[in-house]
């Protein structure tokens, strides 16, 4: 049961800031876009008030200003949130929670292998040696269940939602 909470907790808590992130941009594009709308109109009535011999040159600007708007627009879409462009400094950010999910992994493994080892060569007098195989069950708990199941929801879940936002 621990480990089926931990599977849904470990997606959950990799899709939550997806969302957060999705529902962000979408409130900045539908304020980009208002802001867009308003110049347009804007420019419209200019366009209404002036001779008629500058309206082919007004409307023509217009257009490669929304024209320009919307590469920009999709070229924002694009970069990575928070990214400085400078290489170094990204791929440092970018490098910081695979890091500590490696450290976490191999501090948890040096655990596990120091309590095998007791397990199995154990100091006290009155405790009795396990085999190997004996250790390793007495190790994989429900708790280490729930780590593992955790872990692995949370990758995979948030690979699947970056997916998902590519496409």
């Amino acid at each position: 049961m621990i480990a089926f909470f931990s599977i849904l907790l470990g997606f959950l808590g990799s899709t939550f800031p997806e969302v957060l992130k999705l529902l962000r941009e979408g409130k900045d594009r539908a304020h980009e876009l208002s802001l867009l709308q308003l110049q347009i109109d804007y420019e419209r009535e200019k366009l209404a008030t002036r001779q008629h011999t500058g309206e082919l040159l007004h409307q023509q600007k217009l257009q490669e200003i929304m024209v320009a708007e919307r590469q920009a627009l999709n070229a924002g879409a694009g970069t990575r949130e928070g990214a400085l462009g400078i290489g170094w400094v990204d791929a440092l950010a970018g490098s910081v929670r695979p890091v500590m999910t490696y450290s976490f992994f191999v501090l948890y493994a040096l655990v596990k292998y120091c309590q095998y080892q007791l397990l199995t060569a154990p100091s006290l007098p009155w405790q009795p040696p396990l085999d190997g195989a004996q250790a390793m069950l007495a190790l994989w708990t429900e708790e280490d269940m729930g780590i593992f199941a955790a872990v692995i929801a949370f990758w995979f879940g948030s690979r699947a939602i970056g997916k998902l936002r590519r496409a």
